[in-house]
């Protein structure tokens, strides 16, 4: 079946290009690492950041604006992913590192042991 194509043109920050590059290379490799993530919660994650700029989709006023709006939800929820990620391995190199709070973790635990099992 044949289609009419069309050519869409909006106005979009000059930096949006190579960010929607980075954000195919981000959930690709989210997806070749899906041995090592959770993926349910990064789908979760990335449909909520769409979610959030639903608003744009309504207040659109052609198709090119749903385009962007569309492009600029996708690239954005990429780039929050990325975030997310990296803030998580930042937080597990830190955890591996945290005998300190290991301690106070095991001793609060102990502690309130005695209470659960009442």
């Amino acid at each position: 079946m044949a289609v009419a194509e069309k050519t869409y043109t909006f106005r979009a920050p000059g930096d949006l290009a190579s960010r929607a590059g980075e954000a195919l290379s981000t959930l690709s490799s989210l997806v070749e690492d899906a041995a090592s993530v959770d993926l349910d919660e990064a789908k979760s994650a990335f449909w909520i950041t769409v979610l959030r700029h639903a608003r744009e989709f309504e207040e659109s006023e052609n198709q090119s604006a749903v385009l962007r709006a569309t492009l600029e939800a996708f690239v954005d929820a990429a780039e929050k992913l990325a975030r997310d990620r990296e803030h998580l391995r930042v937080y597990e190199e830190w955890a591996a590192e945290d005998e300190e709070g290991r301690r106070i973790r095991r001793g609060a635990l102990k502690a309130a042991a005695g209470r659960w099992s009442e």
